[in-house]
Protein backbone atom coordinates (compact mmCIF):
# COMPACT_ATOMS: atom_id res chain seq x y z
CA UNK A 1 0.00 0.00 0.00
CA UNK A 2 2.67 2.42 1.08
CA UNK A 3 4.32 1.95 -2.32
CA UNK A 4 1.43 2.37 -4.47
CA UNK A 5 0.55 5.35 -2.54
CA UNK A 6 4.15 7.17 -3.34
CA UNK A 7 3.96 6.03 -7.00
CA UNK A 8 0.71 8.15 -7.16
CA UNK A 9 1.81 10.75 -5.47
CA UNK A 10 5.06 10.91 -8.04
CA UNK A 11 3.10 10.90 -11.07
CA UNK A 12 1.19 13.79 -9.35
CA UNK A 13 3.84 15.61 -8.39
CA UNK A 14 5.43 15.44 -12.04
CA UNK A 15 1.66 16.14 -13.41
CA UNK A 16 2.41 19.40 -11.52
CA UNK A 17 5.70 20.22 -13.13
CA UNK A 18 4.70 19.66 -16.71
CA UNK A 19 1.09 19.74 -16.84
CA UNK A 20 -0.49 22.67 -18.54
CA UNK A 21 -2.46 25.70 -17.06
CA UNK A 22 -6.04 23.13 -16.36
CA UNK A 23 -4.13 20.79 -14.82
CA UNK A 24 -1.96 22.93 -12.96
CA UNK A 25 -5.05 24.87 -11.24
CA UNK A 26 -6.73 21.51 -11.27
CA UNK A 27 -3.97 19.96 -8.91
CA UNK A 28 -3.01 23.06 -6.86
CA UNK A 29 -6.58 23.28 -5.28
CA UNK A 30 -7.17 19.74 -4.73
CA UNK A 31 -3.76 20.08 -2.82
CA UNK A 32 -4.65 23.25 -1.32
CA UNK A 33 -7.75 22.14 0.12
CA UNK A 34 -6.52 19.09 1.40
CA UNK A 35 -4.09 20.65 3.12
CA UNK A 36 -6.26 23.48 4.77
CA UNK A 37 -8.96 21.00 5.00
CA UNK A 38 -6.47 18.45 6.87
CA UNK A 39 -5.49 21.48 9.31
CA UNK A 40 -8.78 23.01 10.03
CA UNK A 41 -10.18 19.00 10.97
CA UNK A 42 -6.81 18.94 13.65
CA UNK A 43 -7.97 22.11 15.24
CA UNK A 44 -11.39 21.14 15.32
CA UNK A 45 -10.71 17.84 16.98
CA UNK A 46 -8.47 19.81 19.39
CA UNK A 47 -11.50 21.98 20.08
CA UNK A 48 -13.85 18.89 20.95
CA UNK A 49 -11.29 17.00 22.89
CA UNK A 50 -12.27 14.09 21.36
CA UNK A 51 -9.59 11.46 23.31
CA UNK A 52 -5.63 11.71 23.92
CA UNK A 53 -3.14 10.74 21.53
CA UNK A 54 -5.03 8.49 18.83
CA UNK A 55 -2.51 6.21 17.03
CA UNK A 56 -5.10 4.72 14.63
CA UNK A 57 -6.21 8.24 13.66
CA UNK A 58 -10.00 6.75 14.37
CA UNK A 59 -11.52 9.91 16.04
CA UNK A 60 -9.89 12.30 13.83
CA UNK A 61 -11.47 10.27 11.11
CA UNK A 62 -14.88 10.90 12.66
CA UNK A 63 -14.10 14.91 13.29
CA UNK A 64 -15.94 17.12 10.86
CA UNK A 65 -15.37 20.73 10.53
CA UNK A 66 -18.35 23.27 10.26
CA UNK A 67 -20.09 24.38 6.57
CA UNK A 68 -18.38 28.11 7.68
CA UNK A 69 -15.16 26.18 7.53
CA UNK A 70 -15.54 25.17 4.34
CA UNK A 71 -16.68 28.45 2.69
CA UNK A 72 -13.66 29.71 4.03
CA UNK A 73 -11.59 27.16 2.51
CA UNK A 74 -13.77 27.83 -0.95
CA UNK A 75 -12.72 31.38 -0.65
CA UNK A 76 -9.01 30.70 -0.12
CA UNK A 77 -9.41 28.56 -3.26
CA UNK A 78 -11.10 31.61 -5.37
CA UNK A 79 -8.23 34.05 -4.19
CA UNK A 80 -5.51 31.31 -5.24
CA UNK A 81 -7.32 31.20 -8.42
CA UNK A 82 -7.36 34.54 -8.84
CA UNK A 83 -3.56 34.85 -8.79
CA UNK A 84 -3.54 31.86 -11.16
CA UNK A 85 -5.61 33.75 -13.40
CA UNK A 86 -3.68 37.22 -12.86
CA UNK A 87 -7.33 39.06 -12.93
CA UNK A 88 -6.42 41.83 -10.72
CA UNK A 89 -10.35 42.54 -10.28
CA UNK A 90 -10.63 38.72 -9.47
CA UNK A 91 -8.10 39.46 -6.57
CA UNK A 92 -10.12 42.33 -5.05
CA UNK A 93 -13.48 40.49 -4.80
CA UNK A 94 -11.90 37.48 -3.66
CA UNK A 95 -9.61 39.66 -1.17
CA UNK A 96 -13.05 41.91 -0.22
CA UNK A 97 -15.48 38.86 0.77
CA UNK A 98 -12.49 36.66 2.43
CA UNK A 99 -12.27 39.74 5.16
CA UNK A 100 -16.00 39.73 4.99
CA UNK A 101 -16.18 36.44 5.42
CA UNK A 102 -13.26 36.66 8.47
CA UNK A 103 -15.11 39.66 10.30
CA UNK A 104 -18.28 37.80 10.53
CA UNK A 105 -16.86 34.55 11.77
CA UNK A 106 -14.54 37.27 13.90
CA UNK A 107 -14.96 34.49 16.58
CA UNK A 108 -13.17 32.20 14.25
CA UNK A 109 -9.91 34.65 13.75
CA UNK A 110 -7.14 32.45 16.00
CA UNK A 111 -8.34 29.46 13.97
CA UNK A 112 -8.03 30.79 10.96
CA UNK A 113 -4.77 32.66 11.37
CA UNK A 114 -2.97 29.27 11.00
CA UNK A 115 -4.30 28.37 7.45
CA UNK A 116 -1.78 31.22 6.26
CA UNK A 117 0.64 29.19 6.66
CA UNK A 118 0.02 26.35 3.67
CA UNK A 119 -1.80 29.26 1.50
CA UNK A 120 1.25 30.92 1.44
CA UNK A 121 3.71 28.28 0.35
CA UNK A 122 0.83 27.91 -2.72
CA UNK A 123 0.85 31.27 -3.41
CA UNK A 124 4.63 31.85 -3.76
CA UNK A 125 3.90 28.19 -5.81
CA UNK A 126 1.71 30.39 -8.21
CA UNK A 127 4.47 32.91 -8.69
CA UNK A 128 6.97 30.49 -9.44
CA UNK A 129 5.05 28.63 -12.11
CA UNK A 130 3.70 32.75 -13.55
CA UNK A 131 7.97 33.39 -13.70
CA UNK A 132 8.06 30.37 -15.09
CA UNK A 133 10.47 28.68 -13.30
CA UNK A 134 8.89 26.21 -11.21
CA UNK A 135 10.34 23.33 -12.78
CA UNK A 136 13.51 24.23 -11.73
CA UNK A 137 12.87 25.62 -8.35
CA UNK A 138 10.48 22.74 -7.09
CA UNK A 139 12.18 19.79 -8.32
CA UNK A 140 15.46 21.60 -6.30
CA UNK A 141 12.71 22.48 -3.00
CA UNK A 142 11.38 18.64 -3.72
CA UNK A 143 14.66 16.77 -3.96
CA UNK A 144 16.33 18.74 -1.26
CA UNK A 145 13.74 18.47 1.47
CA UNK A 146 14.17 14.63 0.70
CA UNK A 147 17.78 14.91 0.71
CA UNK A 148 17.80 16.19 4.13
CA UNK A 149 15.13 13.69 5.43
CA UNK A 150 17.11 10.76 4.13
CA UNK A 151 20.62 11.86 5.84
CA UNK A 152 19.05 12.80 9.15
CA UNK A 153 17.27 9.31 9.08
CA UNK A 154 20.21 7.23 8.40
CA UNK A 155 22.28 9.04 10.84
CA UNK A 156 20.45 9.11 13.35
CA UNK A 157 19.69 5.39 13.03
CA UNK A 158 23.18 5.18 12.33
CA UNK A 159 24.85 7.17 15.46
CA UNK A 160 21.83 7.75 17.69
CA UNK A 161 22.25 9.91 20.86
CA UNK A 162 21.04 12.76 22.53
CA UNK A 163 16.78 13.07 21.36
CA UNK A 164 16.59 16.42 19.58
CA UNK A 165 12.84 17.77 20.70
CA UNK A 166 11.53 14.44 22.49
CA UNK A 167 8.31 16.21 23.16
CA UNK A 168 7.65 17.18 19.44
CA UNK A 169 9.27 14.13 17.60
CA UNK A 170 10.46 11.75 19.94
CA UNK A 171 12.39 10.07 16.85
CA UNK A 172 14.64 12.81 16.00
CA UNK A 173 18.39 13.04 17.29
CA UNK A 174 20.70 15.80 17.72
CA UNK A 175 23.06 13.50 15.44
CA UNK A 176 20.23 12.83 13.12
CA UNK A 177 20.09 16.65 12.50
CA UNK A 178 23.67 17.25 11.94
CA UNK A 179 23.65 14.73 9.59
CA UNK A 180 21.20 16.28 7.95
CA UNK A 181 22.65 19.43 7.56
CA UNK A 182 26.16 18.12 6.81
CA UNK A 183 25.65 15.22 4.11
CA UNK A 184 23.37 17.61 1.52
CA UNK A 185 26.07 20.39 2.00
CA UNK A 186 28.80 17.82 0.71
CA UNK A 187 27.03 16.50 -2.08
CA UNK A 188 25.73 19.83 -3.14
CA UNK A 189 29.25 21.68 -3.17
CA UNK A 190 30.58 18.57 -4.88
CA UNK A 191 27.42 18.94 -8.07
CA UNK A 192 27.86 22.24 -7.50
CA UNK A 193 31.67 23.38 -7.66
CA UNK A 194 32.54 26.54 -8.22
CA UNK A 195 35.51 28.36 -6.98
CA UNK A 196 33.93 31.93 -7.19
CA UNK A 197 30.85 30.55 -5.31
CA UNK A 198 31.18 27.73 -3.07
CA UNK A 199 30.52 30.05 0.01
CA UNK A 200 27.22 30.31 -1.53
CA UNK A 201 26.63 26.91 -2.05
CA UNK A 202 27.99 26.22 1.41
CA UNK A 203 25.88 28.64 2.97
CA UNK A 204 22.72 27.85 1.07
CA UNK A 205 22.68 24.26 1.75
CA UNK A 206 23.39 24.60 5.44
CA UNK A 207 20.76 27.17 5.77
CA UNK A 208 17.85 25.34 3.87
CA UNK A 209 18.74 22.34 5.50
CA UNK A 210 18.16 23.74 8.89
CA UNK A 211 14.79 25.51 7.22
CA UNK A 212 13.95 22.03 5.86
CA UNK A 213 13.89 20.28 9.61
CA UNK A 214 12.71 23.33 11.08
CA UNK A 215 9.36 23.04 9.09
CA UNK A 216 9.25 19.38 9.77
CA UNK A 217 9.64 20.27 13.65
CA UNK A 218 6.94 23.00 13.12
CA UNK A 219 4.07 20.02 11.70
CA UNK A 220 5.27 17.74 14.20
CA UNK A 221 4.21 20.81 17.00
CA UNK A 222 1.33 21.41 15.11
CA UNK A 223 -0.38 17.79 15.28
CA UNK A 224 0.54 17.33 18.72
CA UNK A 225 -1.08 20.78 19.61
CA UNK A 226 -4.07 19.04 18.74
CA UNK A 227 -3.01 15.59 19.90
CA UNK A 228 -2.74 13.54 16.28
CA UNK A 229 -0.22 11.25 15.30
CA UNK A 230 -0.86 12.56 11.47
CA UNK A 231 -2.58 14.85 9.96
CA UNK A 232 -5.24 12.44 8.24
CA UNK A 233 -5.59 9.19 6.67
CA UNK A 234 -5.85 10.16 3.02
CA UNK A 235 -2.78 8.38 1.83
CA UNK A 236 -2.61 5.21 2.93
CA UNK A 237 1.03 4.29 4.69
CA UNK A 238 2.33 7.80 4.39
CA UNK A 239 -0.71 9.95 6.46
CA UNK A 240 -2.01 13.44 5.47
CA UNK A 241 -0.86 15.57 2.68
CA UNK A 242 0.77 18.09 5.74
CA UNK A 243 2.60 15.04 6.69
CA UNK A 244 4.22 14.71 3.35
CA UNK A 245 3.94 18.75 2.66
CA UNK A 246 5.75 19.54 6.34
CA UNK A 247 9.41 20.40 5.22
CA UNK A 248 8.41 21.34 1.71
CA UNK A 249 6.13 24.20 2.41
CA UNK A 250 8.40 26.01 4.86
CA UNK A 251 11.11 25.76 2.03
CA UNK A 252 8.45 26.66 -0.85
CA UNK A 253 8.09 30.01 1.39
CA UNK A 254 12.06 30.79 2.16
CA UNK A 255 13.17 29.59 -0.92
CA UNK A 256 10.65 31.96 -2.60
CA UNK A 257 11.06 34.93 -0.21
CA UNK A 258 15.24 34.72 -1.38
CA UNK A 259 14.22 34.66 -5.12
CA UNK A 260 12.63 38.06 -4.34
CA UNK A 261 15.24 39.28 -2.43
CA UNK A 262 17.33 38.58 -5.96
CA UNK A 263 19.22 35.80 -3.85
CA UNK A 264 21.90 33.87 -6.35
CA UNK A 265 20.44 30.22 -6.76
CA UNK A 266 22.86 29.93 -10.35
CA UNK A 267 22.93 26.17 -9.33
CA UNK A 268 19.07 25.76 -9.76
CA UNK A 269 18.41 28.09 -12.82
Amino acid sequence: TRIWSSLVMFIIFILLLYSNNAGFIFLTQIILFLANWELLRMLEYRKKKLDKLSYTNCFLSRCRIPLEDYIMLFFINLFILSIILSSIFFQLVTIIILICWILININEIKKYVFLIYPSSAFYFLILLRIEGVLIDYLFFIVLFAMLVDMSAFFVGRRVGGKKLAINISPGKTISGSIGGIIFPSIIYSVLYYDINNIHNVIFLTIFLSIISQFGDLLESKFKRFCSVKDSSNLIPGHGGVLDRLDSILLLIIVVSIMKLMDYNFFFIV
